[in-house]
């Protein structure tokens, strides 16, 4: 019964919050009435092996109408768990398809692998995340002035509705494997640093579940964004960080409607590229320690409101202090 309704509801993109989280609170207690296993712990991998994919896309500028090359890259579940590394092209994972979808948008100057370590952990989780790099704003690209800066500004919330929209057309290619392992019903958006405000400002779109920003840049010119969301957001900050204060963050996160389910991280001795692959400076807290909490928190919120398995809501309770604090809010609290 539980399976029909939740099949039912994965058609309606513009269900209540409220009724979501009911759904999610259900599944939980049937699942603890029907199983005395435990759950998998977030942080560690899932239980799939990884592939890797890169494809590309071309769309029409926003401000200049030239093509707009997106080079893509996609993590996905595998059958086989291989060595712990990403297995290019490898056949997609058959038992537990479809998969959600994750679309990741990479920080200023950034690359679409600068966060493999949560990209590759959410693919083991069974899920399939799409990260197209933002031409002119990439490392290859080099530096990014105003101007470069502005154009990218426009240009990356299409960016990412487009890769969504091709990579959801995948499922219409009886050549691509990846199209019959993909759940368009239900999506999600994530990013670190201006990739993190371009994900809040591509939520508005109504394609996403969920959304977690990693040290969202320009917090606080996202707040009139944000007085508008209507899906679960999840936000982090490091204490550290120079480029996104985490006072600001706080802000954005402060201002969230009350009536949908937000959480807010704060990492007191992370600083800006703690969230990236490499922490490249003051990095009081170990890399492994970030990245472990970053996976643990980002896979529990994706679990509970994307896949909507409302046990993982436990690992959303509370923070790890020294190393992380949590905070909170909505119909979830």
């Amino acid at each position: 019964m539980l399976e029909t309704i939740m099949a039912r509801m994965r058609g309606r993109r513009s269900i209540a919050v409220g009724a979501l989280f009911l759904l999610a609170v259900l599944a939980s207690a049937l699942g603890a009435c029907s199983s005395g296993s435990s759950l998998r712990e977030p942080a560690s991998p899932g239980p799939y092996g990884v592939g890797i994919a890169h494809m590309t896309f071309t769309r029409a500028s926003s401000t200049t109408g030239l093509p707009r090359v997106l080079d893509t890259v996609i993590w996905y579940p595998v059958d086989d768990e291989g060595n712990g590394e990403p297995v290019a092209d490898a056949p997609p994972a058959t038992k537990g398809a479809p998969f959600p979808v994750v679309l990741f948008s990479h920080g200023s100057g950034g690359e679409p692998d600068h966060a493999s370590y949560l990209t590759e952990h959410l693919a083991s989780w069974g899920f399939v995340v799409v990260a197209p790099a933002h031409p002119g704003n990439t490392q290859q690209d080099g530096n990014c002035d105003v101007e470069c800066l502005a154009d990218s500004f426009i240009n990356r919330g299409p960016d990412v509705i487009f890769t969504l929209d091709q990579v959801l057309a995948l499922k219409d290619d009886e050549s691509q494997s990846l199209g019959a392992i993909i759940d368009a019903e239900r999506t999600a958006v994530t990013g670190f640093s201006f990739g993190g405000m371009t994900a809040v400002r591509a939520a508005p779109e109504g394609r996403f579940d969920a959304i977690a920003g990693l040290a969202p840049a320009a917090p606080e010119a996202l707040i009139e964004i944000g007085r508008a969301l209507d899906v679960p957001i999840l936000v982090a900050a490091g204490g550290g960080d120079i480029a996104v204060p985490s006072d600001q963050v706080q802000r954005f996160y402060e201002a969230l409607p009350g009536g949908i389910p937000r959480y807010y991280l704060y990492f007191p001795r992370a600083t800006h590229t703690s969230f990236q692959n490499e922490c490249q400076e003051g990095c009081e807290l170990s890399q492994e320690r970030a990245h472990e909490l970053i996976n643990r928190y980002v896979t529990a919120f994706l679990e509970a409101y994307v896949i909507r398995d409302g046990r993982y809501l436990r690992y959303l309770e509370q923070g790890e202090p020294p190393d992380v604090e949590l905070r909170a809010g909505g119909t979830a609290r």
